[in-house]
């Protein structure tokens, strides 16, 4: 029965990765006993990325970097050529991910308005306080699967890109069209990151990178003596991405129930080797030795060595994995303005104010590490400016790397949000 299973489980991954056709797959199937007429309960369906398939909120179609999609227009947006409203001014991002300094009172100054910053810890909390109006703020930080979502319940306006010439200016090109806003008509990107894991090589002897299958320090027996030294990223996508890539799936907007199942089963079976901490602040937490072993955010290592490493100890004892374009995640978040905003041309200027190339160099630079989606941003150069360590030039991302055939969580219908949303709840409750 193991062996029937194990076959069976072969066969189902060369369907999903595209190896095997439905018809060829059936075929498969009844050579080890599953008859065809079971074949409808493995639901082919649903193996496969629903774009195309199916839609997404309020009927959007769902994007993907192959399957771009241009957003329906609510409204129109505002008249050229209008005047700045009067402060205060409303902006709604994770915490520590934008500077005081360089990029708030640069903008405060310049407009003569008050910025004030509310902050979330999760987009899935950040979307809710918006659809509920328990927060009422002029722009939001908001990640490209989430966008359709926010058009279809009406929360965010459309652009008029004459108060946004940076865009053109000092954007990536794919991004000032991307795949998920066709036109840029709601966002402009702020700032790109991959996924992979940091760690401290004076606590964590193995050189993880090396590792047939990195992922495997989270769940290995050998890692219990990292122990209460680990973490997870508090994000429903990332930390059971994190599983399926574990198990070679590569399916990030899969809505495959058993997929899931089987995601939370494997992010459970942590809890007793690795015991890792849930939290999104290893920027920190790896600075400080708290963590030794952290998934991680790109741009949260040099957010490390800027904000947070003590003073006088080793830089280079930081290191950074990720598995490379297509095969682990690159991301781009994305700054919009909300549809009751009553300040709608300072928000534009706002965006306007991210994608200025001296305003994202520093914001990066001297407080959030995060890469901008600069055309002007350059490992090299950071490195030789003694800003960047020479171990972590992997942490900065090419246009390339985020463009066609890179792996990236997407939008999902409305019962796929919560399909993943509530598997990753039981994770994180304990349940």
């Amino acid at each position: 029965m193991k062996d029937r299973d194990s076959k069976i489980q072969t066969i189902m991954t060369g369907y999903r990765r595209g190896f095997l056709s439905r018809r060829e797959a059936l075929r498969a199937l009844g050579a080890v006993g599953l008859a065809a007429g079971a074949a409808p309960l493995l639901d082919f369906a649903a193996l496969a990325d629903e774009a195309g398939k199916q839609a997404g909120p309020g009927g959007i179609p769902l994007s993907r970097p192959d399957k771009p999609v241009t957003l329906p227009l609510n409204g129109d947006p505002i008249k050229s050529g209008l005047e700045p409203e009067k402060g205060p001014f409303h902006i709604f991002n994770y915490q520590d991910y934008i500077d005081q300094v360089s990029v708030i009172d640069t903008f405060s100054k310049k407009y003569g308005v008050e910025v004030v910053l509310t902050t979330f810890d999760s987009m899935d909390q950040a979307i809710t306080r918006l659809a509920s109006g328990t927060v009422e703020v002029d722009s939001t930080n908001i990640t490209p699967d989430r966008l359709a979502q926010g058009v279809a319940g009406k929360l965010l306006q459309p652009l008029n890109h004459s108060y946004i010439p940076n865009l053109e200016k000092n954007i990536f090109k794919s991004l000032q069209n991307p795949f998920y806003d066709q036109g840029s008509q709601y966002s402009v990107p702020y700032n790109l990151y991959s996924t992979g894991i940091g760690w401290r090589t004076d606590k964590v002897k193995t050189d993880i990178g090396s590792l047939a299958n990195p992922w495997s320090v989270f769940w290995d027996e050998s890692s219990k003596e990292y122990s209460g030294y680990t973490g997870i990223l508090d994000d429903a996508r990332e930390s059971l991405g994190m599983a399926m890539q574990y198990r070679g799936l590569t399916d990030m907007n899969t809505e495959d129930a058993a997929v899931l199942d089987k995601a939370l089963a494997d992010l459970k079976a942590t809890v007793p080797i690795s015991n890792p901490k849930i939290n999104i602040t290893e920027y920190q937490t790896l600075a400080d030795g708290s963590c030794w072993i952290h998934q991680s955010w790109s741009g949260d290592m040099l957010g490390a060595i800027i904000s947070y490493w003590p003073e006088g100890q080793d830089k280079s004892i930081l290191k950074y994995w990720w598995p490379g374009k297509g095969k682990g995640v690159t991301q781009n978040d994305c700054w919009a303005l909300l549809a009751k905003s009553k300040k709608p041309v300072l928000g534009h200027l706002w965006l306007n104010h991210i994608c200025d190339a001296e305003v994202a160099y520093n914001n990066t630079t001297t407080y959030t590490g995060y890469q901008p989606a600069q055309k002007s941003f350059n490992a090299d150069e950071l490195v030789k400016a003694g800003i960047l360590p020479e171990q972590l030039k992997n942490i900065i991302l090419t246009e390339e790397d985020v463009g066609a055939g890179s792996l990236q969580y997407c939008a999902l219908t409305p019962k796929g949000q919560g399909m993943w949303q509530d598997a990753y709840a039981k994770f994180n409750s304990g349940s």
